[in-house]
């Protein structure tokens, strides 16, 4: 199940984002284990922005910007740098990837406060 976390970011700040994912098996509301799976997230100017934009930023506990700090418990930390925190930003999405299938976790608005 999706929970929507909107997140408030400091301009040119490297920002850590703590994320619980859940899942509603066999309950709303229970963690997901996230062992063996692969988180990504998305930073974006809009919902509606392609997650390949040029604007857009990926992390990955794959590559580099997704940390998953308690497999058993559903916590990771997302890690955004300074660099893509600018005030165009204003989505983000966080999706778990499991057997070639893709599900949302964790969305929600960005406000960036302009420094």
């Amino acid at each position: 199940m999706a929970t929507n976390q909107p997140i408030t970011l400091n301009e040119n700040n490297d920002e850590n984002v703590k994320v619980t994912i859940t899942t509603n098996v066999p309950t709303d509301g229970t963690t997901l284990d996230l062992t063996g799976k692969t988180v990504e997230a998305y930073l974006k100017p809009t919902k509606a922005s392609a997650d390949n934009d040029a604007a857009a930023w990926k992390g990955s506990t794959a590559t580099t910007g997704v940390t998953i700090t308690d497999a058993a418990n559903g916590k990771a930390t997302v890690s955004i740098p300074a660099a893509n925190i600018t005030t165009t930003q204003g989505w983000w999405r966080v999706d778990v990837l499991s057997s070639g299938l893709r599900k949302t976790a964790v969305y929600g608005t960005v406000t960036v406060v302009d420094l």
